[in-house]
């Protein structure tokens, strides 16, 4: 087999592991913000099923030049690649602004966990509270 035949099946036998280890494994869709919670519609984007699953949300109050921590994690559950799911989480009442929710880690069912570095680019979503019509 000449060299350049040789080349030619390592790299099509190595790009799919090179593209595994920087893609982000949850793929953030869109989201919702009621008073008193929030909305998270996602698809698992990994070839595993995801056994726990943890977010940063926090409230950003620009004006204050502050951000507020939520609760959002799914410490045990079953999500299944390919699919949507949405979750709810509580958030705090009487506090006001958009949310930013980023991917904060990700356990596969067979054990690894997964934290996104620098060079993932995971989407981030900016939540706004809904209007309230009068």
């Amino acid at each position: 087999m000449s060299k350049a035949a040789q080349l030619a099946l390592i790299i099509v036998i190595l790009a799919p592991l090179a593209d595994a280890s920087g893609s982000c494994p949850v793929t953030l869709i869109t989201g919702t913000r009621a008073l008193d919670s929030i909305s998270i519609t996602f698809r698992n984007a990994s070839k595993l099923p995801i056994r726990r699953l943890e977010f940063n949300c926090k409230v950003v109050d620009a004006k204050a030049d502050k951000t507020q921590p939520i609760h959002c994690h799914e410490k045990n559950a079953l999500f299944f690649p390919g699919t949507e799911y949405t979750v709810n989480y509580a958030s705090p009442s009487g506090v006001r602004g958009p949310v930013r929710v980023s991917l904060k880690s990700v356990t596969f069912a067979d054990g690894p966990a997964w934290k996104p570095s620098k060079r993932d680019s995971c989407r981030v979503l900016k939540i706004y509270p809904a209007k309230i019509k009068k």
